[in-house]
């Protein structure tokens, strides 16, 4: 509470110091300014463009999101000149009247040149995230508006990273990336953490027309995201185009209908923005699974083909998002809203051995959001920025069809029981979720800079089940209290090499129920308390080589403290575990990445990363083959040791090409294990391979792209996909006989689309069709996913 009380006090300090600055700029009357957003031609916003005023010889560069604010000048006739290595510089004649706030935008067309031998280009804000220090990928949804993916399809083709799928749209998922799964990887949305956000705001319900880029670090984690992540994070960035509409549809398989609606407004005379972005998702889900049907006895009968009939999934997201953009007193300030939510039939629990047919899951989320920003707050090199959510979620856990069973056919059977299909609940669960962080950045000179973070949030949990309003465990306070704080040392020897140091700490106070006394006379449950505070660091270095060769190493002592999940449950399949702790590990990145060209046309990109983790006390999901349930808890020692690799390649605008692979060897390492039944006692399964996990997977892609073919400033495309995944155990491989353990076989399976653009992009139609060989595909302990689906979409641009 004493942290709580000083942020609480330096927030209002900084409310404050606002409203000082606020008195201080009214003495300047009678200034004019200028402030502008600068892109290139691909509409992605260019950082580090250089803005002067050639007659007044004053100027500034423009940040990550291409702006850029000049501020304090005199009335008159100027030059603007605006340059950057790699495009066309552009010079602009302007007039600024007293007072006049003139707003610019400029977009700049690429230029290539050679410099001693090596030809130097224009970098977008794409490349630039790819270059830092840190191990990290970002993927640009570019070329990919047109299709029908979302952000699990654009990350599944990631190296390093799986998207482990409960089945279709809807499903439950589990994301791994470079061996850590599950919450061990953190998820922003704009650089907002998503820990607490309903399930209506999972990676299958953001279209990709919503998301501008998607930045993956794996790893180490940069201060700035202030989070708690084990093995990295993933940063979604939706679109921030200050004027544009763009409206899509799509219907496919299973009764598949999405619908996505993006766009914004920004007055260029006073900063005025307004953006909002709406999507629908609705699936039938009724794709066909290989299961055994039972008979009214629980026996075996057969092994068929049968159609799911009681997995439709439907959600509808709305965010809105208005305020000031380019102001002298902010670059953003920013109120938004988030409302979403979702309901969604259980056909299955953790494993197809159970069948459903009347239990419901639902939540409904409302989310309002502050953010501010200001680079050169008070002083040349101070950048601050808040962002604060206060989230509410209310879900429910329905199963009160009793009396009866099902089999895969969809058969029903009287069974005379009063427990529902799994355990008899109707429980509703209250979430809110406080949610804020503070970055300050201050730039002391072109070579030494400073990055603080404060990140903390609030989480509380109320439940009550009308079915067993008595219920001792919901009469217990469930809440969760994290508070992040970290500080990095940027140093710049050269514009070859770049090193970050940094430091974290992690507290956490949990307070939930516990079961005391098991198999005693004094068995109960009461409250309990858990406190935590540990400490971390790292350090991340890159050098250029050559101006097309980066080479880049970076480590971390990091921690990530357990999620409400993990801690309380779900009250229908996770059981609750409060001794779960939080888990650390030492994690090690080496990479490098290299791009040439042969000849002007032909484009090569490489990529490959070494990976070492040593993690102990990992969180880890555990489930019964033949069990509807879950349960986490914490493994003592875990080594990962993995190597990634990805090639791209690109012909002109015609041809692209690339893929990558992946390996990762996890494996138990603990020397003794402890129960509290038998106390400690050897690891029999020390040296082994952790269990369904995918251990060798890879993917491809190429696409060719044709215009003016049908008309003209018409795009007509092509593209194809593969994916690979080797067979992988869903149980310990060493002990029992491998003929009759459970596991995943091989999987291969391959997608393909076509497009078509009209008038510069305006109109577009696509068709895809996804596992075009119809081949039967698994993930999450052997849960069976779609077969060959089609999917149409239409978009509109404006």
């Amino acid at each position: 509470m004493q942290l709580y009380s000083r942020s609480v006090t330096a927030f209002f300090i900084f409310l404050a110091i606002l409203c000082l600055s606020n008195t201080a700029l009214s003495q300047s009357i009678g200034k004019a300014s200028i402030s502008g957003k600068i892109i290139a031609s691909s509409a992605d916003a260019l950082a580090g463009v250089t803005v002067v005023i050639k007659e007044a010889k004053v100027g500034t560069t423009t940040d990550e999101k291409g702006q850029f604010n000049l501020l304090e000048i005199t009335p008159g006739n100027y030059t603007l000149v605006v340059s950057m290595i790699g495009f066309e510089s552009q010079e602009k004649n302007i007039q600024l009247k007293e007072s006049q706030n003139l707003t610019i935008n400029f977009t700049l067309q690429d230029k290539s040149f050679d410099i001693e031998g090596v030809e130097v280009i224009g970098k977008s804000a794409t490349t630039q995230v790819n270059e830092q220090a840190y191990s990290v990928t970002a993927i640009s949804t570019k070329e990919l508006q047109n299709s029908t993916s979302d952000a699990k399809e654009v990350l599944n083709r990631v190296s390093g990273v799986r998207v482990l799928e409960e089945g279709g749209l809807g499903s439950n998922a589990s994301f791994s990336l470079n061996g850590f799964s599950g919450d061990q990887v953190k998820f922003f949305l704009n650089g907002l953490p998503m820990d607490n956000f309903s399930s209506s705001l999972s990676l299958s319900d953001i279209p990709v027309n919503t998301i501008e880029r998607i930045e993956v670090y794996k790893g180490v984690v940069p201060v700035w995201l202030g989070t708690d992540a084990l093995g990295g994070a993933v940063n979604i960035i939706t679109n921030k185009k200050d004027n544009y509409l763009d409206a899509s549809y799509s219907v496919g398989s299973f009764n598949t209908h999405r619908l996505s609606l993006n766009g914004a407004y920004t007055n260029p005379a006073n900063g005025f923005t307004f953006r909002g972005s709406g999507n629908y998702n609705y699936s039938d889900n009724n794709y066909k699974v290989w299961a055994d049907i039972t008979d009214k006895n629980g026996n075996v009968k057969e092994t068929s083909e049968v159609e799911r009939f009681h997995d439709r999934y439907r959600s509808a997201t709305l965010m809105l998002e208005t305020g000031w953009t380019g102001r002298k007193y902010a670059d953003n300030l920013l109120f938004g809203l988030i409302a979403s939510g979702n309901d969604k039939q259980v056909q299955t629990g953790a494993t197809m051995g159970k069948v459903y047919g009347g239990i419901l899951r639902n939540s409904q989320s409302v989310v309002p959001t502050l953010k501010y920003s200001k680079d050169n707050l008070f002083t040349e090199g101070l950048n601050v920025s808040l962002n604060t959510a206060f989230n509410y979620t209310k879900s429910e856990s329905i199963d009160t069809l009793s009396g009866v069973r099902f089999n895969w056919a969809g058969e029903r059977f009287e069974d005379g029981s009063t427990d529902g299909e799994r355990l008899r609940t109707f429980t509703t669960f209250d979430d809110t979720d406080f949610n804020s962080q503070l970055n300050a950045g201050y730039t002391i000179n072109s070579q030494h800079s400073l990055a603080f973070n404060y990140a903390v949030s609030y989480f509380r949990r109320k439940a009550f089940d009308s079915e067993d309003p008595d219920k001792i465990q919901n009469k217990y306070p469930k809440a969760l209290n994290k508070h992040i704080l970290g500080l990095a040392y940027k140093l710049d020897l050269s514009e070859k090499w770049s090193t970050t140091l940094f430091g974290k700490m992690y507290l956490l106070q949990a307070e939930t129920d516990k079961e005391f006394g098991f198999g005693t006379d004094n068995r109960r449950i009461g409250t309990y308390q858990v406190n935590n505070e540990d400490f971390g660091y790292g350090v991340a270095s890159s050098y250029f080589l050559l101006p097309t060769l980066q080479l880049k190493a970076s480590y971390e002592h990091t921690y990530r403290l357990p999620e409400p999940d993990e801690i309380f449950g779900d009250g229908q399949f996770i059981n609750p575990n409060p001794d779960l702790g939080p888990e650390q590990s030492d994690n090690y990145n080496l990479g490098a990445a290299y791009s040439f060209k042969l000849a002007p046309d032909h484009q090569f990109n490489l990529e490959s990363s070494f990976i070492y983790r040593e993690s102990t006390d990992l969180i880890h999901q555990s489930v019964n083959v033949v069990s509807a349930e879950t349960t986490y808890g914490n493994l003592s020692d875990v080594r990962t040791v993995g190597v990634e690799g990805s090639m791209k390649y690109q012909w002109r605008d015609v041809l692209h090409m690339g893929g990558s692979v992946t390996f990762q060897d996890i494996t138990d390492q603990a020397d003794s294990l402890y129960n509290d039944y038998n106390g400690w006692s050897p690891n029999l399964y020390k040296g082994s391979r952790q269990p369904n996990k995918p251990y060798l997977f890879a993917n491809a892609n190429a696409g060719l792209t044709f215009k003016d073919l049908v008309a003209e400033k018409s795009v007509v495309g092509f593209n194809y996909y593969f994916n690979f995944v080797e067979n992988y155990y869903l149980t310990w491989k060493r002990f029992g006989d491998i003929k009759r353990k459970f596991d995943i076989p091989r999987q291969t399976s391959q997608n393909v689309e076509v497009f078509l653009n009209l008038a510069n992009g305006k109109y577009n139609i696509s068709a895809e069709c996804r596992n075009l060989t119809d081949a039967r595909l698994y993930d999450k302990f052997y849960l069976q996913k779609p077969g060959r689906a089609f999917y149409l979409k239409l978009r509109y641009v404006l």
